[in-house]
Protein backbone atom coordinates (compact mmCIF):
# COMPACT_ATOMS: atom_id res chain seq x y z
CA UNK A 1 0.00 0.00 0.00
CA UNK A 2 2.74 2.12 1.00
CA UNK A 3 4.65 1.84 -2.41
CA UNK A 4 1.49 2.50 -4.07
CA UNK A 5 0.77 5.47 -2.93
CA UNK A 6 4.64 6.51 -3.93
CA UNK A 7 4.35 5.43 -6.86
CA UNK A 8 1.06 7.03 -7.68
CA UNK A 9 2.76 10.22 -6.10
CA UNK A 10 5.84 10.06 -8.28
CA UNK A 11 3.02 9.46 -11.37
CA UNK A 12 1.42 12.04 -10.63
CA UNK A 13 4.60 14.72 -9.81
CA UNK A 14 5.90 13.66 -12.97
CA UNK A 15 2.71 14.56 -14.83
CA UNK A 16 2.43 17.75 -13.15
CA UNK A 17 5.93 18.62 -13.97
CA UNK A 18 5.74 17.43 -17.44
CA UNK A 19 2.54 19.64 -18.09
CA UNK A 20 3.73 22.81 -16.00
CA UNK A 21 6.32 24.26 -18.54
CA UNK A 22 3.82 23.98 -21.48
CA UNK A 23 1.37 25.92 -18.97
CA UNK A 24 3.78 28.44 -18.09
CA UNK A 25 5.00 29.30 -21.11
CA UNK A 26 2.24 29.65 -23.11
CA UNK A 27 0.42 32.74 -23.38
CA UNK A 28 -2.56 33.88 -25.43
CA UNK A 29 -2.48 36.49 -27.51
CA UNK A 30 -6.84 37.77 -29.02
CA UNK A 31 -7.27 39.42 -32.17
CA UNK A 32 -10.67 40.79 -33.49
CA UNK A 33 -12.22 43.25 -36.00
CA UNK A 34 -14.04 45.99 -34.64
CA UNK A 35 -16.99 47.82 -36.37
CA UNK A 36 -15.04 49.75 -38.57
CA UNK A 37 -13.39 46.99 -40.08
CA UNK A 38 -9.93 47.61 -37.81
CA UNK A 39 -7.82 44.59 -36.73
CA UNK A 40 -6.79 44.63 -32.71
CA UNK A 41 -4.42 42.59 -30.57
CA UNK A 42 -4.21 42.22 -27.35
CA UNK A 43 -2.71 39.89 -24.52
CA UNK A 44 -6.03 40.51 -22.62
CA UNK A 45 -9.34 39.29 -23.68
CA UNK A 46 -11.98 41.88 -24.46
CA UNK A 47 -15.12 41.56 -22.93
CA UNK A 48 -18.13 41.39 -25.60
CA UNK A 49 -15.98 40.65 -28.77
CA UNK A 50 -15.93 37.74 -30.74
CA UNK A 51 -12.29 36.63 -30.66
CA UNK A 52 -9.86 34.38 -32.45
CA UNK A 53 -6.93 32.85 -29.95
CA UNK A 54 -3.80 31.86 -30.19
CA UNK A 55 -0.97 30.39 -27.72
CA UNK A 56 2.44 32.08 -28.18
CA UNK A 57 5.29 30.56 -26.40
CA UNK A 58 7.46 32.50 -24.46
CA UNK A 59 11.14 32.20 -26.20
CA UNK A 60 14.12 34.77 -25.75
CA UNK A 61 14.06 37.63 -24.65
CA UNK A 62 14.81 40.01 -27.79
CA UNK A 63 18.47 41.87 -27.81
CA UNK A 64 19.18 45.51 -28.15
CA UNK A 65 16.88 48.29 -29.05
CA UNK A 66 14.74 47.27 -31.90
CA UNK A 67 13.50 43.65 -32.35
CA UNK A 68 13.26 45.01 -36.17
CA UNK A 69 17.17 45.22 -36.70
CA UNK A 70 18.92 42.51 -37.00
CA UNK A 71 22.63 41.83 -38.00
CA UNK A 72 24.86 44.80 -38.67
CA UNK A 73 21.98 47.48 -38.95
CA UNK A 74 21.15 46.75 -34.91
CA UNK A 75 25.32 48.35 -34.28
CA UNK A 76 24.72 51.00 -36.88
CA UNK A 77 23.12 54.64 -35.82
CA UNK A 78 19.97 55.13 -36.61
CA UNK A 79 19.23 58.34 -39.24
CA UNK A 80 18.14 60.55 -36.46
CA UNK A 81 21.12 59.86 -34.16
CA UNK A 82 23.36 60.61 -37.64
CA UNK A 83 21.73 63.75 -37.99
CA UNK A 84 21.66 64.56 -34.09
CA UNK A 85 25.78 63.68 -34.54
CA UNK A 86 26.15 66.25 -37.26
CA UNK A 87 24.17 68.89 -35.90
CA UNK A 88 26.26 68.48 -32.54
CA UNK A 89 29.62 68.56 -34.63
CA UNK A 90 28.68 71.52 -36.85
CA UNK A 91 27.58 74.09 -33.25
CA UNK A 92 30.98 72.50 -32.18
CA UNK A 93 32.58 74.09 -35.33
CA UNK A 94 30.85 76.64 -35.58
CA UNK A 95 31.79 77.86 -31.09
CA UNK A 96 35.17 77.10 -32.30
CA UNK A 97 34.66 79.48 -35.28
CA UNK A 98 33.50 82.10 -32.91
CA UNK A 99 36.70 81.92 -30.74
CA UNK A 100 38.70 82.38 -33.23
CA UNK A 101 36.54 85.31 -34.58
CA UNK A 102 36.47 86.63 -31.53
CA UNK A 103 40.29 86.53 -30.70
CA UNK A 104 40.62 88.07 -34.07
CA UNK A 105 38.63 91.12 -33.39
CA UNK A 106 39.79 91.64 -30.03
CA UNK A 107 43.34 91.92 -31.16
CA UNK A 108 42.33 94.14 -34.18
CA UNK A 109 40.41 96.57 -31.45
CA UNK A 110 43.95 96.42 -29.16
CA UNK A 111 45.89 97.81 -32.06
CA UNK A 112 43.37 100.14 -32.73
CA UNK A 113 43.57 101.30 -29.27
CA UNK A 114 47.00 101.55 -29.17
CA UNK A 115 47.70 103.32 -32.63
CA UNK A 116 44.79 105.73 -32.42
CA UNK A 117 45.32 108.21 -29.46
CA UNK A 118 48.76 108.23 -29.99
CA UNK A 119 50.46 110.70 -31.98
CA UNK A 120 54.18 108.87 -32.22
CA UNK A 121 53.52 105.34 -32.97
CA UNK A 122 56.53 103.08 -33.66
CA UNK A 123 57.29 99.84 -34.71
CA UNK A 124 59.99 97.57 -35.84
CA UNK A 125 60.50 96.78 -39.84
CA UNK A 126 61.57 93.68 -41.79
CA UNK A 127 65.19 94.97 -41.00
CA UNK A 128 64.24 94.54 -37.13
CA UNK A 129 65.16 98.27 -37.21
CA UNK A 130 62.52 100.62 -34.82
CA UNK A 131 61.10 103.07 -36.72
CA UNK A 132 58.32 106.10 -36.56
CA UNK A 133 55.13 105.56 -38.22
CA UNK A 134 54.21 108.78 -40.01
CA UNK A 135 50.04 110.44 -39.37
CA UNK A 136 48.99 109.41 -42.86
CA UNK A 137 50.01 106.02 -42.31
CA UNK A 138 48.64 105.53 -38.64
CA UNK A 139 45.36 107.38 -39.57
CA UNK A 140 44.81 104.34 -42.39
CA UNK A 141 46.23 101.49 -40.25
CA UNK A 142 43.41 102.67 -37.93
CA UNK A 143 40.58 103.24 -40.78
CA UNK A 144 41.68 99.34 -41.82
CA UNK A 145 41.20 98.06 -38.31
CA UNK A 146 37.76 99.95 -37.93
CA UNK A 147 36.56 98.63 -41.34
CA UNK A 148 37.35 95.14 -40.46
CA UNK A 149 36.02 95.25 -37.17
CA UNK A 150 33.01 96.78 -38.35
CA UNK A 151 32.55 94.08 -41.10
CA UNK A 152 33.57 90.95 -39.25
CA UNK A 153 33.38 91.45 -35.69
CA UNK A 154 29.38 92.05 -33.62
Amino acid sequence: MFKTVICLSIIAMFCFAAGYPAYAQAKEMYSWTDENGVVHFSDTRPAGQEVESQAIPEGQALQGDSPYLQGDAANEPSLGQQRREEITQKNQEARANQVVNEAQCAAWQAEVDRLEPNRRVFFTNEKGETERMDDVERTNKVAQLKSQIAKNCK
